[in-house]
């Protein structure tokens, strides 16, 4: 019965309050791990501009509340969220791990990045070495475990390289063609991007259990500047299935009862359920498209953040785009608010 309720339940708070209550109750919960619905993501705010500061806050979108993890081994990196409860950090010295957010586990090395430095020659700073690293956990060869296959595009011209951990090295795709990754789906599938969408700043591939979506956003630029920022904002999205059996794209303009999380992370998907609510009496939206600041294209100068603004959800029905309600967040030039999805049933 605990493990058919805990299905059932969308909010890691929910989820950590009935792994707290004894091991019984914490066993039922794993076992039904790898088959309940996934957890409603958390937003990762922006780390705070107090270096004694090593507690991170997140924002949950299921009651609209904050809450705060002692993360002091992700304290002054850049990081990049996932639906595994797991981050990608890279700090200034270069160095890269998978880090989980329970602390009491050990981060996990991913190799050097001096493949991909030597490839750039010291063309960009640290924190925008790499735009995005996409994580996919696969089933380990051996100790029933897990292990992790990593994507990072990178660089001016988008370039993609993968490693895993215990490797030497990054191995950077060979591109002939001089193609632009924009992002990365564990698909054999290779289709060109629509024909019918328009100009756009940015492209995520989301998964569902059923269904392959390009999302395709598009932004403006506001007038001047405003203090230690440059302004835009996000304005609209196209969305687009992929049918398997012509190999053509489609455009949906209805994600009936799921949501999609984009931005400077993984890109993933989630059933909704209407009993989610937050404070102002609405749903945590289905047909919609959550989406966090992950412009680091005019980030110009090292110490000066233009970005962490740009955050919000999507209404796929009404067109219409508004803000989060997680309050202030003042980020530091290399930390940006991502989704993240602590994994509590096994970390506890």
């Amino acid at each position: 019965m605990i493990g058919e309720i805990v299905n059932r339940l969308p909010n890691f708070m929910d989820i950590k309050a009935i792994v707290a209550v004894c091991k019984q109750w914490r066993s039922a919960c794993s076992e039904t791990e790898t088959t309940r619905t996934p957890l409603v993501p958390l937003l990762m705010l922006s780390e705070t501009l107090d270096d004694s500061n090593t507690r991170r806050r997140f924002f949950n979108l299921c009651d609209s509340r904050h809450y705060q993890l002692e993360l002091s081994t992700i304290h002054g990196k850049r990081c990049w969220g996932s639906p595994h409860g797991l981050v990608v950090t890279l700090d200034p010295d270069y160095d890269i791990h998978i880090e989980n957010l329970d602390q009491r586990i050990e981060p996990i090395a991913l190799p050097p990045l001096d493949t991909i430095r030597r490839e750039l020659a010291g063309r960009e700073e640290w924190f925008r070495l790499v735009h995005k690293f996409i994580i996919f956990k696969e089933p380990a060869e051996s100790d029933h475990g897990l292990s992790f296959l990593v994507f990072a595009i990178f660089g001016p011209e988008n370039r993609l390289a993968f490693a895993r951990p215990g490797r030497d090295e990054w191995t950077i795709f060979t591109n002939p063609n001089n193609l632009e990754f924009k992002d990365v789906a564990r698909l054999q599938v290779i289709a060109y991007p629509p024909e019918d969408a328009k100009e756009h700043q940015k492209l995520y591939l989301v998964e569902s259990r059923e269904n392959l979506y390009g999302v395709f956003r598009y932004r403006k630029s506001l007038q001047g500047f405003f203090w230690r920022r440059r302004s835009y904002k996000t304005t609209d999205f196209s969305v687009f299935k992929f049918n398997f059996s012509d190999s053509e794209w489609e455009e949906v303009n209805d994600l009936e009862d799921h949501a999609l999380f984009v931005g400077d992370c993984n890109s993933w998907c989630i059933p909704t359920i209407p009993q989610i609510r937050v404070n102002d009496g609405s749903f945590v939206r289905s047909n919609s498209i959550y989406f966090t600041d992950d412009n680091w294209e005019w980030q110009m100068l090292a110490g000066v953040a233009y970005g962490g603004h740009d955050v919000g959800v999507f209404d796929m029905e009404r067109r219409v785009i508004q803000h989060l309600p997680f309050g202030k967040d003042t980020p530091l030039y290399y930390s940006r608010p991502i989704w993240v999805t602590p994994n509590l049933i096994r970390n506890g």
